[in-house]
């Protein structure tokens, strides 16, 4: 007695015109746009937690109750050299609010 297989019972279907070096041209394609995708991810989580270790820098005087830029603006008002970096990041962010608001601002609001 032969063994039976599910290819005999079920036919194989082909899609017309598509071969295996077309899709995976396809997917190589796809890959560049994700990567630069992934990189402005990695970009933003950088940007972030640099200005997440202002907040936490005492040096520059207390965060709460304030935006970054005016925490910025006082510390370099009373000579506390606030790195430029910072200010730069907030400035080209000014309707982004993880840019904007300090790393408290959500501790602040339950209060």
């Amino acid at each position: 007695m032969s063994q039976m297989r599910i290819t005999d019972t079920f036919q194989q279907v082909k899609r017309p015109g598509r071969t295996q070096k077309q899709g995976k041209s396809a997917q190589i394609q796809a890959a560049p746009a994700q990567s630069t995708s992934d990189a402005a991810d990695l970009q933003r989580q950088t940007e972030i937690q640099l200005l997440k270790h202002f907040d936490l820098n005492s040096d520059f005087g207390p965060c709460i109750g304030i935006m970054r830029l005016e925490r910025w603006e006082r510390a370099e008002k009373f000579g506390l050299t606030p790195p430029m970096d910072v200010r730069d990041l907030i400035v080209q962010h000014p309707g982004d609010e993880e840019y904007i608001h300090c790393l408290w601002n959500d501790y602040k609001q339950m209060l």
